[in-house]
C-alpha cells in the first residue's frame, strides 16, 4: 500500500516544480513509510511513497519499462498478478522484478485501457506514456483506494489524499458549499465533489486519459455490476458456489512478504473471512478488535463487542488483541482525526477506526477487514422496511396522485418522516443513503440565507443517478446498489483507507473484489433477503463456521457511545466548536462574526442564530438525541480550524 501523487504543466511554471512534487509527496509519508521516489520528464511530474507489502527487496517506483516509454506511480495491490505476469511472459514481456506493480506497468504497456478489464485487485494509479504523450489515471472497481485531482488551464494535478494535492500551488484552497451542505445532509461528501471547489474525486471504476500537450481529457467508466444474469441454482448449491467465491476472494488476499491478520468485530461479516483465512493458512491467525468502557471504566455492554469478537477469537484459536476505548481516548485523538480526514467527516466509527488500528499496526502490516458484505448481502433491516414502505409509496406517489402536493404543505418537521418523504420523491430518489444528519426538510429552519442559496443539489440526486444505472430487476438490489457506489466507497471505505493508512497499516478487504461482487449480483434476491432475515445466504454459509450463537445475533454497529460522552468528557469540546456554552447557549464573540475559531461553527455564518444553540438545549435536556447532528457539527469546526480557520459566509 503506498500514496502518490504528481502534476502536470500546461504552461511555464512560477514556481520551483521539483520543489512543489516533493512538498506532496512528503505529506503522504504516512501513506509510505519505507521510501519515496521521483519522475520527472518535461512537463510531466510523479512521485510515490511505498509501504512495502510484496517484493519488499524490488519494486520501488514510479517504476519505468526498460525501453523508458512507460512509466508508473501505483497505489494498491493488484491480487491476480501472477496469472497475468505468465500471460505477458507469453507475450514476450520480461520482467526484472517478483511484484506486481511491474506487472501492472507491463499490462498497461501491452494492452493500454484494455488492461483495467484484466486487473484484479485494489487501486489507484497513473502510467505515463511518453511516446503518445497521455497519462492513464485509473481507479479500482469499487472505489476501496482513494484518487483526487485538479483539472484547470495550467495544471492537472493528482494526489492520494487532498492534503498532498492542496499543497501544490496552482490548487485553490476555495471551499465548495455544495459539498458542505451534502457532509452535513450525511456526513460525508459523495464523489466526484470534495471540500475544495475545484477539486474532484475518481469516482469508483473510472478511468481517464489526459493529453500532456493539451490538457483534453476523456474520462469514462470501466465498469458495472450486470444484475441481469441470474443463476439457476438451489440454496444448497448457492451456498457451496458461495464459499468457493469467497474462499478464492481471501486465497488471493493472503498474498504477502509481511504478516497478516484480520480485524474481527465480533458479527458474521468480519469473523467469516477470519474463519476462511484460518482454513486456507492452517494455522492460527492474529485478531482484533475494539470495544468501549464507561466513565466509570467498566466495559460498555450497549456499544461494545469485545465479548462476542472473542468469543469468535476462542473458536477460532486466534491469537487476539483486544483494545478497550475510554472517552479520554477519544479526546486526545482529535487532533490526529484533522489531519487524517482532511475534508469534513462524520463517521463516529472513524475515531475508534483510527485507534484500531495503531493497535493492529504494532503486530501485522496488513489486516482484512469485513467491509461491503452489508450492502452485498442485504445486511441492514433498512433496506426490508424501505421494500414494504416502497408498496405504498408506488401507490400514494404515484404520477396521478394528489397526495405529494398534498404532504408538500406539512410543516417540515412532518415532512422529514421517512414514507411521507418517499410518497414526496420520484421512485429513484426516495432511496438516498443509510446516514440523515440534517434532513433536507429542515434545512430551511436551520442554515442561514446564505449558505442555503448555495446549495445547488442533495444526496437524493446523486442516489438517483445510481438507481437508474443499476440494471437491477429487483427493488432491493438497487437501492443495495445505490449504498454500493454512494454510501460504500465514499464513506465507509474512505473511513478505513485514513485511518488504517495513518498507521501505515493496509487493509483488504475480500468481500469487495469485484468478481465476487459480480457472482453475488447473479444470486437470487430472495438468497440475500429472506423476509426477515438479512445476509440470508451468507448466514447459511457462516452456520459452517462459526458458532450459531454469533451468526443469528442481532446486527450492532460499530460506533462509539456517544449520547453518554457528548454530555460528559467530549462536552467541552462540544461548546469549543459549536460556539455555546455548557447550558447550550450561544456565547458572544468579541471579534465579531470574522470566522475565527473563537466563535466556533455559530460565527462562521452557515447556520441560523441560536440554531446551534437550539440542537444543544434539545440533546442536553433528552427532549431529543441529536448525538449524531453534534458529533458532525463537532469534526466540522475541527476541520475549519485545522484547513481554513479564517472562513466565514
Amino acid at each position: 500500500m503506498c500514496g502518490i501523487s504528481g502534476f502536470v504543466t500546461f504552461s511555464r511554471a512560477a514556481y520551483d516544480a521539483d520543489a512543489a512534487l516533493r512538498h506532496m509527496n512528503r505529506r503522504l509519508s504516512h501513506r509510505g513509510p519505507d521510501a519515496e521516489g521521483y519522475f520527472a520528464h518535461e512537463n510531466v511530474f510523479l512521485a510515490h511513497r511505498r509501504l512495502a507489502v510484496i517484493d519488499i527487496a524490488a519494486s520501488t517506483q514510479p517504476m519505468t519499462t526498460a525501453d523508458g516509454r512507460h512509466t508508473i506511480v501505483f497505489n494498491g495491490e493488484i491480487y491476480n498478478y501472477r496469472i497475468l505476469r505468465e500471460e505477458l511472459r507469453a507475450l514476450g514481456r520480461h520482467f526484472a522484478t517478483n511484484g506486481d506493480t511491474e506487472v501492472l506497468l507491463q499490462a498497461v504497456a501491452e494492452w493500454g485501457d484494455g488492461a483495467l478489464q484484466r486487473i484484479e485487485g485494489m487501486f489507484a494509479f497513473a502510467s505515463f506514456d511518453k511516446a503518445d504523450q497521455t497519462l492513464l489515471v485509473a481507479r479500482d472497481h469499487l472505489g476501496v483506494k482513494p484518487l483526487h485531482f485538479v483539472a484547470n488551464a495550467t495544471t492537472f494535478a493528482l494526489a492520494s489524499e487532498l492534503k498532498a494535492l492542496i499543497e501544490h500551488p496552482a490548487v485553490s484552497k476555495d471551499i465548495n458549499l455544495d459539498a458542505l451542505g451534502l457532509f452535513l445532509e450525511c456526513q460525508y461528501i459523495p464523489a466526484p465533489l470534495t471540500i475544495y471547489r475545484d477539486v474532484s474525486k475518481l469516482e469508483a471504476g473510472h478511468a481517464l486519459r489526459l493529453n500532456v500537450r493539451t490538457g483534453d481529457i476523456a474520462r469514462w467508466q470501466y465498469w458495472s455490476v450486470n444484475y441481469q444474469q441470474k443463476l439457476s441454482v438451489c440454496e444448497g448449491e448457492a451456498t457451496d458456489l458461495l464459499d468457493a467465491e469467497l474462499r478464492r476472494s481471501v486465497t488471493s488476499m493472503l498474498v504477502a512478504d509481511v504478516p497478516l491478520g484480520a480485524f474481527v468485530s465480533g458479527g458474521v461479516d468480519s469473523s467469516v473471512v477470519a474463519a476462511l483465512m484460518t482454513d486456507l493458512t492452517g494455522k492460527p491467525i492474529e485478531t482484533f478488535n475494539l470495544g468501549f468502557l464507561d466513565q466509570s471504566g467498566r466495559p460498555d455492554t450497549t456499544q461494545s463487542e469485545h465479548d462476542e469478537a472473542a468469543t469468535v477469537a476462542a473458536h477460532l484459536g486466534s491469537h487476539h488483541h483486544a483494545l478497550m476505548v475510554k472517552p479520554s481516548d477519544v479526546t486526545d485523538a482529535f487532533g490526529d482525526w484533522v489531519n487524517v480526514f482532511d475534508e469534513p467527516f462524520g463517521d463516529q466509527a472513524a475515531l475508534p477506526t483510527m485507534l484500531l488500528s495503531k493497535l493492529t499496526r504494532q503486530h501485522v502490516t496488513v489486516a482484512l477487514t469485513g467491509e461491503g458484505a452489508d450492502e452485498l448481502f442485504s445486511g441492514y433491516a433498512n433496506y426490508q422496511k424501505r421494500v414494504a414502505e416502497e408498496k405504498i409509496s408506488a401507490i400514494l406517489g404515484a404520477s396521478a396522485s394528489p397526495f405529494p402536493s398534498l404532504l408538500a404543505m406539512l410543516p417540515a418537521a412532518a415532512r422529514k418522516d421517512r414514507l411521507v418523504k418517499a410518497i414526496m420523491q420520484p421512485k429513484a430518489k426516495r432511496y438516498a443513503t443509510i446516514p440523515n444528519v440534517f434532513d433536507r426538510a429542515l434545512q430551511p429552519t436551520l442554515f442561514s440565507e446564505g449558505f442555503l442559496a448555495q446549495q445547488k443539489t442533495h444526496i437524493a440526486d446523486y442516489a438517483a443517478k445510481f438507481y437508474d444505472e443499476c440494471n437491477a430487476s429487483d427493488y432491493i438490489e438497487k437501492i443495495m446498489y445505490v449504498d454500493m457506489r454512494l454510501w460504500l466507497p465514499d464513506d465507509l471505505l474512505t473511513k478505513v483507507d485514513r485511518a488504517t493508512m495513518a498507521y501505515s497499516l493496509e487493509a483488504r478487504v475480500p468481500y469487495l473484489d469485484h468478481r465476487f461482487v459480480e457472482f453475488v449480483a447473479r444470486l437470487d434476491p430472495a438468497l440475500k433477503q429472506q423476509g426477515k432475515t438479512t445476509k440470508y445466504i451468507l448466514k447459511k454459509l457462516a452456520a459452517s463456521y462459526l458458532p450459531t450463537e454469533i451468526v443469528y445475533r442481532n446486527k450492532q454497529g460499530f460506533v462509539m457511545p456517544l449520547s453518554s460522552w457528548l454530555q460528559s468528557s467530549l462536552k467541552p469540546h462540544v461548546d469549543a466548536a459549536l460556539g455555546t456554552d455548557r447550558n447550550g447557549r450561544s456565547r458572544n464573540c468579541s471579534n465579531g462574526s470574522n470566522g475565527s475559531s473563537s466563535g466556533g461553527l455559530a460565527k462562521r455564518g452557515l447556520f441560523r442564530e441560536g440554531a446551534l444553540a437550539k440542537i444543544q438545549a434539545e440533546h442536553a435536556s433528552g427532549r431529543s438525541n441529536h448525538a449524531g447532528r453534534i458529533w458532525a457539527l463537532t469534526v466540522l469546526e475541527q476541520w475549519f480550524q485545522r484547513y481554513a480557520p479564517e472562513f466565514s459566509l
